[in-house]
């Protein structure tokens, strides 16, 4: 009985326990046929996320989609449409934080699965 109590304690002080803060630039690599770069912003406001992901429409030009969604514990999941010429795209994006401090996940959308990883972005000391 102890050892219930003990272990039913654990688990709700872990799903109690602050999500990481994950707000800020990342450099997220999406992994298709070669790794595609691409900037990944994100804001928190407790679980809830926002932010956006620039897209390559074009070379040389990115469209910057907007993004809701939450993090749970290390558990994230965004999504968001991209208003097309010919149709809305939507993008929809889970991942999971990394014991150091990247992130790596899938990302789905028109068709496409493709998985990523990224690294946040340090702020420059002035």
């Amino acid at each position: 009985m102890t050892k219930l109590l003990s272990t039913l304690f654990v688990s709700a002080t872990l799903l109690a326990a602050p999500s990481a803060d994950i707000s800020g630039t990342w450099n997220m690599g999406l992994q298709g046929d070669h790794v595609i770069p691409t900037a990944l912003v994100l804001e928190q406001d407790g679980t809830s996320l926002t932010g956006t992901i620039g897209v390559p429409v074009r070379v040389g030009e990115r469209v910057d989609v907007p993004l809701r969604g939450e993090l749970t514990g290390v558990t994230l999941k965004l999504s968001g449409t991209m208003e097309t010429a010919k149709e809305p795209m939507t993008i929809e994006i889970t991942g999971e934080l990394k014991d150091d401090g990247s992130m790596e996940g899938t990302l789905v959308t028109h068709g496409h699965n493709l998985t990523w990883t990224a690294e946040r972005l340090k702020e420059r000391k002035r």
